[in-house]
C-alpha cells in the first residue's frame, strides 16, 4: 500500500511540474513582448530597386528613384526587425551588384541574378522589392503591389495583404494588386514588387521626399508582411 501511495505522489508531483511548465510557456506565448514581435524567427528579404549606375526613373525634383528606394527599404528593414524578423537586404548603400565597366552582355539581368542569389542563399521566406513609379499621365498616383504572373499562390496572397495595408495611405487613389512579369519576383514563392508612388505626380513625389511619409509606407508594408505570415500560419 505504501509503495502505491508513493507512486501516486510521484505522479502528482510530476504532473504539477508539467502543468507549471505549460503555464509558463503559455504566459510567454501570450505576453505583450511576444505579441509585439509577431515575425520572430521569420526571414524576410528586402530589395532596394536600382542603385549605382542604374538610377531608375526621376521626377520633377531631380532625385533619382534609387535614392527613394533605398530610403524606404532601410525603414522597412527597421520595421521588420522591430517585429522580430531577420532581414536580408540586397543592398544597403548606393551601389549596383555588378561592375558595369567589367560586365559584358545583359548587365541588368546579371545584376538581378546577384540580387536573387543573395535572397536564396539567405533562405528568405518572403521578399519585398521597393520601387517608385512613373507615367506619362502626371495625374496618376497611388501605391501598387505586383506579384509573379503564373507564380505560386503565396505571391498573390502576400501582394493582397500588402496592398490592403497600403490602402489607408491614400484611400482616394487606392489601386489593386496585379500580376506582373518582373524578374526579381523569382526570389522565392511569396515575392512582391511595391511601386510606392508616382514620381511623375508632383504632389505624390513631394510626399515621397518626406521622412514621415516614407515611414508610413514602411510601416504599412511591414503590416502587410505580418498579416501574410499570420494567414499562412492558420492555413
Amino acid at each position: 500500500m505504501y509503495k502505491q501511495w508513493a507512486a501516486v505522489v510521484v505522479l502528482l508531483v510530476g504532473l504539477t511540474g508539467f502543468l507549471a511548465m505549460e503555464a509558463a510557456h503559455n504566459t510567454e506565448a501570450f505576453s505583450p513582448q511576444f505579441a509585439s514581435r509577431p515575425l520572430q524567427g521569420r526571414i524576410v528579404g528586402v530589395d532596394a530597386g536600382h542603385g549605382g549606375y542604374d538610377g531608375g526613373c526621376e521626377g520633377a525634383s531631380g532625385v533619382p528613384e534609387k535614392e527613394f528606394n533605398l530610403a524606404v527599404a532601410q525603414l522597412l528593414q527597421q520595421e521588420l526587425e522591430r517585429m522580430g524578423a531577420t532581414v536580408v537586404m540586397s543592398r544597403t548603400e548606393d551601389v549596383a551588384l555588378i561592375d558595369p565597366e567589367k560586365t559584358t552582355g545583359y548587365k541588368k539581368r546579371k545584376e538581378l541574378d546577384n540580387r536573387l542569389k543573395i535572397f536564396r542563399e539567405g533562405g528568405v521566406e518572403a521578399m519585398v522589392s521597393i520601387h517608385m513609379n512613373k507615367y506619362t499621365n502626371a495625374s496618376q498616383r497611388g501605391a501598387q503591389v505586383f506579384y509573379m504572373q503564373d507564380g505560386e499562390a503565396a505571391g498573390r496572397t502576400l501582394a493582397l495583404c500588402v496592398q490592403s495595408a497600403l490602402h489607408d495611405l491614400d484611400p482616394e487613389h487606392t489601386r489593386t494588386a496585379s500580376a506582373g512579369d518582373y524578374y526579381i519576383l523569382n526570389a522565392c514563392g511569396p515575392s512582391v514588387l511595391v511601386e510606392c508612388g508616382f514620381l511623375s505626380n508632383k504632389q505624390e513625389e513631394q510626399l515621397l521626399l518626406t521622412d514621415e511619409y516614407r515611414q508610413k509606407i514602411a510601416q504599412a508594408v511591414a503590416q502587410g508582411v505580418t498579416e501574410y505570415f499570420r494567414q499562412s500560419a492558420v492555413q
